[in-house]
């Protein structure tokens, strides 16, 4: 017994020894004899770095309007097609594109924004939110637009997009696929903005379904074949719903109203719907995105009255509506129990100015050289006719009936090109820690490139940089219906610090291209 007793000891004095020496061994004696920490290898440096994400984050890019045509050094009376006799400098076709000027976008810009994106966020990016308009405009009118150049010029950033995020051709289990949801804008359907039923445009939905198909689950193909819309689960919990909204369209006469049961956008809206209740049955959230984004100027007043209602029914599964096609960074703001959504003779200041009987085959012009301050001022007049929220109900019956439309800024030079990197809350609702219900947005970085900068070196390449974020420029702690109505009543007092707000807003909706400091 005495024997088995000292055995014992010795066995653990020895692996006492052992644990001392390793322990001591992992100490560094400094000059002084003191004892430090051990130099950490670069694999534990590595590893104590992989904490939990905590946040996701995705990418807006939009309107991109690629153009084989633009020539460097011709005139913007010619959409940068053509040199004149009489071109002033300041009125040329630069090398990575022509800020303020009625010309697309050269291939190059398009290649350099995908290529800094890929450098830049492609680890950190959960999936692509691509709303459309990546064909050109119908500005030179010596060049007719046919439809297989619209084919080509959507397959040629369909192929740049693939080849940065979903890079099969030559895929390995190292190599992250990143999730892009697509949807065609107005320039990216022959005719120029008009779109029948999948009988009438079979072979436009067909051609569309087969480029991105990679992209759309095999579940979801036969609806976009349908009517070119579909949903996909981009990350547990969390769908994409992207529409069709030239379905929407005000100037797309090739189909009925919102109220015409045999319309495609009648069906679109009730597939909608049905997703929508879907996903609140699973308790799942919903991004929805698309082109035309909903306005009482751009859409069918059904269209818009049935959207706005759908949207503030399912406010607890919508986390976020994102359009395009306006070229300026702002966002909308509307009220179902707002009875002008649904009044068939109302219409607002810019949707008042009127067209040509000849203009049917609406050019985009109308919206891009828009007066900018007659749409602030209608922005403006809408952030008024918000009432404010009742802080002391959470959620309140007024927050749920309000709807934010954000809109993005385009990668086509109206301005500088733009995009957006959004984050957003992926703790789960069950989970203690999660400070927002599960998707909810937290705020995006605006990104710019200074294309004006870059023709004048004649760089080789160009960099986005940092326009501004929204808890910086804005202080929004996200991005909330309550945040964004704040934002909108923060800016319209009348004192010296709202009227900074507002100059620094309108300054962000054209890339800071133009000072509105003193008009505020």
């Amino acid at each position: 017994m005495k024997s088995i007793v000292c055995l014992t000891l010795i066995c653990i004095l020895l692996i006492w020894n052992n644990i001392s020496l390793e322990w001591n061994s992992s100490k560094l004696l400094t000059a002084d004899g003191t004892l430090t920490q051990p130099v950490t290898s670069a694999n534990d440096v590595h590893d104590t770095r992989k904490k939990k994400k905590k946040t996701g984050y995705f990418l807006h890019i939009t309107d991109m309007h690629i153009d084989t045509d633009y020539l460097e050094g011709t005139s913007f009376k010619t959409a940068c097609h053509r040199a004149e006799e009489d071109m002033k400098q300041q009125n040329t076709a630069g090398k990575w594109g022509s800020p303020g000027g009625q010309c697309d976008s050269p291939i190059a810009l398009a290649e350099a924004t995908i290529r800094w994106v890929a450098s830049e966020w492609r680890d950190k990016l959960d999936f692509i939110v691509w709303t459309g308009d990546n064909a050109n405009h119908k500005w030179d009118k010596t060049k007719q637009r046919k439809r297989r150049q619209i084919y080509d010029l959507n397959q040629r950033v369909t192929d740049m997009m693939m080849d940065a995020f979903w890079p099969h051709s030559h895929n390995n289990d190292n190599t992250k696929m990143i999730p892009v949801i697509p949807s065609f804008g107005n320039n990216d359907v022959f005719p120029h903005n008009q779109m029948g039923d999948d009988k009438e445009d079979v072979s436009l939905l067909s051609f569309y379904e087969q480029m991105w198909r990679e992209w759309i689950p095999k579940s979801q193909r036969s609806t976009f074949r349908k009517g070119g819309y579909y949903s996909v689960e981009v990350v547990p919990r969390l769908h994409v719903i992207t529409l069709n909204t030239i379905y929407f369209f005000e100037r797309n006469v090739a189909i009925g109203n919102c109220m015409h049961h045999r319309s495609p956008a009648y069906k679109q809206l009730i597939w909608f719907e049905k997703q929508l209740r879907q996903a609140q049955d699973d308790q799942h959230k919903v991004y929805v995105m698309g082109h035309v984004p909903p306005s009482t100027r751009d859409y069918k007043k059904t269209c818009l009255s049935e959207y706005i209602r759908i949207a503030s029914i399912y406010s607890d599964v919508i986390m976020g509506h994102f359009f395009a096609h306006l070229n300026m960074d702002h966002f909308l703001i509307y009220d179902s129990n707002d009875l002008s959504l649904t009044d068939q003779s109302y219409s607002d200041p810019v949707a008042q100015k009127p067209f040509q009987p000849s203009q049917s085959d609406y050019d985009d012009s109308v919206h891009i050289n828009r007066d900018i301050g007659e749409y602030m001022g209608y922005l403006r007049n809408m952030y008024k006719s918000i009432d404010a929220l009742d802080d002391k109900k959470s959620p309140s019956t007024h927050e749920q009936s309000l709807v934010i439309i954000q809109v993005a800024p385009s990668i086509l030079p109206v301005y500088l090109p733009s995009l957006r990197i959004y984050e957003y809350e992926i703790e789960d609702d069950s989970n203690t820690t999660a400070r927002r219900p599960y998707g909810s947005l937290l705020g995006y970085q605006q990104f710019y490139a200074n294309i004006t900068k870059w023709n004048e070196l004649r760089s080789d390449d160009i960099g986005y940089e940092l326009e501004y974020t929204t808890r910086d420029a804005y202080g929004m702690r996200d991005l909330s219906v309550q945040s964004y109505v704040s934002l909108a009543k923060a800016m319209i007092k009348k004192n010296n610090k709202s009227r900074r707000l507002w100059s620094l807003y309108q300054n962000h909706m054209v890339v800071n291209t133009q000072d509105f400091s003193d008009t505020a």
